[in-house]
């Protein structure tokens, strides 16, 4: 058996022997170091699952018809009346898990307080995509339903609430100086190119008394949307990891 004793074994005894208390800051920055990106990766995979839900079924019966319009076309809701149901459903609540666990994940590494604006508004998308699921898209030209009004609600607190709340969490320059924080907000300048989209067509609408729906490519302009936000929470997600393993090295270094 070899008689060198490890450096952390020296550094304790000769804390105990100067009788000062152990840095707490060496213990949890070695948990969190293990522990706490499983937050960031658990985001990053509830984005995967909802990307590869909605492409997998745009690809396999995106070319099918509901309502007289191919699903591809159509707002991706539309997927609730079709033979993927469950895969829709999937998707959506994976990508909600996923943004719940980002919160953790950023509350938790220090890159976001508990009580701002940020993690409302994350909670907000959070609650919206689960409103997508529980009360799915209605058909109006059947009539109005209470469901449908919910769902339509919910829609637009998810669309929103995740744009500014990637606004409000690295709107800060030194933050954006971290790679993923940076493209974050570079993404989440296509979702607000694409929201500026839809907003602009239901503005036109009910100035021109048109069916906005019409004026654009509403499937299209909804991926975008949509395919920008999963990204963001990909990028946030890679930020909660890095930031946390960055806050236990310098935690190890100050000590």
């Amino acid at each position: 058996m070899s008689d060198t004793i490890p450096a952390a074994a020296l550094g304790r005894v000769a804390t105990a022997g100067s009788g000062s208390r152990p840095d707490p800051r060496l213990d949890d920055a070695r948990v969190g170091s293990i522990g706490e990106p499983v937050w960031g990766a658990l985001a990053i995979l509830g984005a995967v699952i909802a990307a590869v839900g909605i492409l997998g079924l745009d690809a396999t019966i995106g070319s099918d018809t509901v309502r007289g319009r191919e699903l591809r076309a159509s707002t991706i809701s539309e997927y609730v009346y079709s033979s993927g149901s469950w895969v829709f459903n999937l998707a959506v609540l994976g990508l909600a898990v996923g943004s719940a666990a980002l919160v953790v994940g950023l509350v938790r590494s220090g890159l976001l307080r508990r009580r701002s604006a940020g993690a409302v508004l994350l909670a907000a998308w959070v609650v919206g995509l689960l409103g997508v699921v529980a009360f799915p898209k209605h058909n109006w030209a059947v009539g109005p339903s209470s469901s449908g009004s919910i769902h339509r609600l919910a829609s637009m607190v998810a669309f929103l609430s995740i744009p500014l709340a990637v606004l409000f969490v690295v709107r800060r320059r030194e933050r954006r100086a971290s790679r993923a924080a940076g493209a974050a907000w570079w993404l989440n300048i296509g979702t607000l190119a694409f929201l500026t989209m839809l907003v602009g067509a239901i503005l036109y609408g009910a100035v021109a008394d048109a069916s906005w729906w019409r004026v654009i490519p509403l499937g299209l302009v909804e991926r975008g949307i949509v395919g920008f936000e999963v990204a963001s929470v990909v990028a946030l997600g890679v930020w909660a990891i890095r930031g946390r393993r960055r806050s236990a090295s310098n935690a190890m270094l100050t000590a």
